[in-house]
């Protein structure tokens, strides 16, 4: 039989899982036992086998070691993503200066001949009435027309979707901004 014995104070078990941030798993696994085990002793009061004991220790002690300096950032990495915001705020930008204002004034066009289009076709219909099936098809298109010019304003060239443009617009130049100014950081943490 495995003799067992109690982690002193109460909860360390949970607080070194928690502290490393770990599951019950991944500390059952560090300290040679099931699952189960781990959380029998946190939500149960059961005791731990003393085999996992000098593991237990082992995490706890870690816990306590004074702290060692932190890596410096990737530079690269900050560097590449800098790059990447930078190019997709150009392309915001130019989407937002150029494309998005001719696309909407061609819905708006399309919009106004839409709403037109049903009582010129009607007076055209009074004078040359068609047959009912390319009437029907008729309407069937003017339908998808106007549906086509209202899909156009609101989703891909109206207020709302330019307004939606802006705001990642904003949000690209500020984390532009604020890894530059990382960057900087780390620059001057060099020379000093």
């Amino acid at each position: 039989m495995v003799p067992i014995i109690t982690p002193t104070g109460t909860g360390l078990l949970a607080e070194l899982r928690a502290y490393f941030g770990l599951s019950q798993a991944d500390m059952a696994r560090l300290l040679g036992v099931v699952q189960a085990r781990v959380a029998q002793v946190e939500t149960a009061g059961r005791l731990l086998p003393a085999s996992a004991w000098p593991r237990l220790r082992a995490l706890q002690a870690a816990s306590l070691a004074p702290a060692t300096p932190l890596p410096p950032p990737d530079v690269a990495a900050l560097r590449h993503r800098l790059a990447q915001c930078r190019a997709q705020a150009q392309r915001l930008q130019l989407r937002l200066t150029y494309e998005l204002p001719a696309r909407a004034a061609a819905a708006r066009a399309r919009l106004a001949a839409a709403g037109a289009l049903p009582t010129a076709l009607a007076a055209a219909e009074a004078e040359e009435p068609l047959p009912p099936r390319a009437r029907e098809d008729q309407l069937g298109q003017l339908t998808l027309l106007l549906n086509g010019a209202r899909a156009e304003w609101d989703e891909r060239s109206g207020p709302v979707p330019t307004a939606l443009l802006r705001a990642r617009l904003a949000g690209l130049l500020a984390e532009a901004e604020m890894l530059a100014g990382e960057l900087a950081k780390t620059a001057d943490e060099r020379v000093a």
